[in-house]
């Protein structure tokens, strides 16, 4: 009932999200030596993939911000994460990530054109990003920059921490969309916003260095099959339920629909253990290892997870 309530109205699963963090579910990919719970990657994978079952917007809500909360692990001084962590474990704050711009494609991926400069009481943001996850809804954002004057990413990406309080922080409000309503992803624009000098997370170009970015993906993969696995759990309860005339039998007799699921299925368990493969392989694995774990698994997600819950629709009618 929540998830279609919010997904109508296009505003943030708020309910949700307090009910998680009243069972620690927020802290999710927090250290357990900072309030957290520290979750491997198999058993997150697996929490993400419940959610997305019930609400995709809250599964996807929840993976971005866990997702900033291990950057914050692998990139942040002692006094951020003591930040940070608290604020999360102590308050229930959710944290966004914005990375999407205009101008960034798959072939410039983190060529951002949001820039962030010095300033004598911290750093300036400028810049507009779209497809800003939690608009309205997170404490901080963990913003993508480009530092002012430095062309080259591998020594000029920086992400900063932007407070949703921030002045300049100016959504335009845009997100009436099909899918992911509650997610509540706009543009924004960034106009001259100054942070703290502890804003900044990690040193230039560290970003991508620390086999986290890779992780984005593996959510993603959770979400998409999370979805597949609630849609043919619909379809087959509802072929089970559903009596057809003049024979009075299930539509779950029916040779074909028996057949659509029986497929579906097989389909759907096979991605799922490439899901849990790259899951188990991940800790192990290094940061090439890792895109190539998260990209075969978002791949199979991708592909399984549409073509199931477009037949689904086919079984139900």
């Amino acid at each position: 009932p929540l998830a279609a309530r919010y997904d109508s109205a296009g505003s943030n699963p708020v309910e949700s999200w307090r009910a998680l963090w009243r069972e620690g579910f927020l802290g999710a990919a927090i250290p357990k030596a900072y309030g957290g719970l520290g979750l491997d990657m198999p058993t997150y994978v697996a929490v993400v993939r419940k959610l997305a079952g019930g609400c995709a917007n809250t599964a996807m809500t929840v993976h971005m911000h866990s997702t900033v909360m291990r950057f914050i692990a692998a990139l942040g001084t002692e006094a951020q994460k003591r930040k940070y962590f608290a604020a999360v474990a102590d308050g229930g704050t959710l944290f966004g990530s914005w990375g999407s711009e205009p101008a960034v494609s798959l072939s410039r991926t983190f060529l951002m054109e949001t820039t962030v400069r010095r300033h004598p009481d911290g750093w300036v943001v400028d810049g507009i990003k779209h497809f800003c996850t939690m608009a309205l809804g997170a404490g901080y954002y963990l913003v993508w920059c480009a530092l002012d004057g430095e062309p080259d990413m591998a020594k000029g990406l920086l992400q900063v921490l932007v407070p949703a309080s921030t002045p300049g922080v100016e959504t335009d409000g845009k997100w009436n969309t099909l899918g992911m309503r509650a997610t509540f992803s706009p543009s924004v624009k960034l106009n001259r916003c100054l942070v703290g000098k502890d804003a900044a997370l990690g040193t230039p170009g560290a970003a991508t260095t620390v086999g986290v970015v890779e992780g984005f993906g593996l959510g993603y993969a959770a979400i998409y099959l999370g979805i597949a696995e609630a849609a043919l759990e619909f379809a087959v309860d509802y072929a089970k339920k559903r009596i057809v005339r003049p024979d009075n039998v299930p539509v779950a007799h029916d040779p074909t629909v028996q057949r659509h699921v029986g497929e579906l299925r097989a389909r759907l368990d096979a991605a799922l253990l490439v899901l849990a493969e790259a899951a188990a392989a991940w800790e192990a694995a290094d940061m090439v290892q890792r895109g190539f774990l998260a990209n075969k698994a978002k791949y199979l997600a991708t592909e399984v997870g549409l073509d199931v819950t477009s037949k689904v629709i086919q079984v139900v009618g």
